[in-house]
């Protein structure tokens, strides 16, 4: 099997795992806030991002991908540390070009690298999630014709929901698809929004009330839990660390034993969900058949 390494952009939110592969290379997306641009995590965690839109309610950051030069400078670092082939994991396609940059790069690469790249349809940690897996399946001995294809089922077979506090910045920086049916009433509700199979996110429900909202989202994933034998939760969180323990709380209570992941949201993802976001998702690893 060629040795193989994985690429994650810093939008799966892998920084903020306690885990150090030799074999993962993370790919930088940039914050612009304030006239200044940092890197996702290196120059701005999530911690700092979220006293700084806390203190300054007027502040609207905007993120940037990167670049296909930078994508280009990984690839070339992949190959020289020894690695023949290498799995790149995106943010969906719907949410940035970040997939299209890393065709371009693809293309335009002049080196011997095996380049294979996956848009995982998630953001946050459900897309940390699938790189994880790519993680667990090159240490089982699998080769990326067999990961990538799995990968691709396995963004499928998710199903997530989470509660934004504030809609401001989702629909200032256009992250939001169909919201004009929340705007007349943005103000007085805690919506539901779903990441749905095309890797948008979308609204779900209308709900009044912050707590019923958190409510409903248990509800929703339970109800689910029901008829599915092998799945994979996670969980995310902009700062709204009572939210997230309440949620995730409720569930366990049902499903203790229920593998499950957690991380904060980074910044560049924190710049359009805003501060007060809590996320749950699951993955129904039956129906996208890993490997044996």
């Amino acid at each position: 099997m060629k040795k193989t390494a994985v690429s994650a952009v810093s939008t799966g939110c892998l920084d903020y795992l306690d885990i150090a592969p030799e074999n993962l290379f993370i790919v930088r997306c940039k914050i612009i806030m304030g006239g200044e641009s940092y890197d996702d995590y290196v120059d701005m965690d999530a911690d700092s991002f979220y006293r700084a839109i806390k203190s300054d309610s007027d502040l609207v950051p905007t993120s940037s991908m990167p670049s296909t030069g930078e994508m280009l400078e990984t690839f070339e670092t992949i190959e020289k540390a020894g690695y023949e082939a290498v799995i790149f994991n995106t943010i969906s396609t719907a949410l940035s070009a970040t997939y299209q940059n890393a065709q371009v790069a693809r293309e335009s690469y002049e080196g011997e690298l095996e380049i294979h790249l996956v848009d995982t349809k998630n953001a946050a940690i459900s897309e940390g999630f699938l790189t994880l897996e790519a993680l667990r399946l090159i240490e089982a001995g699998e080769a990326p014709d067999t990961i990538v294809p799995y990968l691709e089922r396995l963004a499928l077979s998710r199903k997530q929901y989470f509660m934004v506090d504030n809609l401001r910045l989702l629909v200032k920086n256009g992250r939001l698809s169909g919201a004009s049916g929340f705007m007349g009433r943005i103000l007085k509700i805690k919506p539901i929004l779903e990441v749905n199979d095309e890797g948008k996110i979308v609204p779900f429900e209308r709900i009044r009330t912050r707590k019923r909202a958190l409510d409903r989202m248990v509800e929703l994933i339970l109800e689910d839990l029901k008829t599915l034998d092998h799945v994979v939760l996670t969980y995310d969180t902009s700062d709204n660390q009572e939210g997230y323990e309440y949620v995730r709380g409720k569930i366990e209570e049902v499903h203790p034993d229920i593998p499950a992941y957690a991380a904060p949201i980074t910044p560049v993802i924190g710049a359009h969900t805003g501060q007060g976001t809590v996320g749950v998702a699951y993955f129904d690893l039956a129906s996208a058949k890993p490997p044996k």
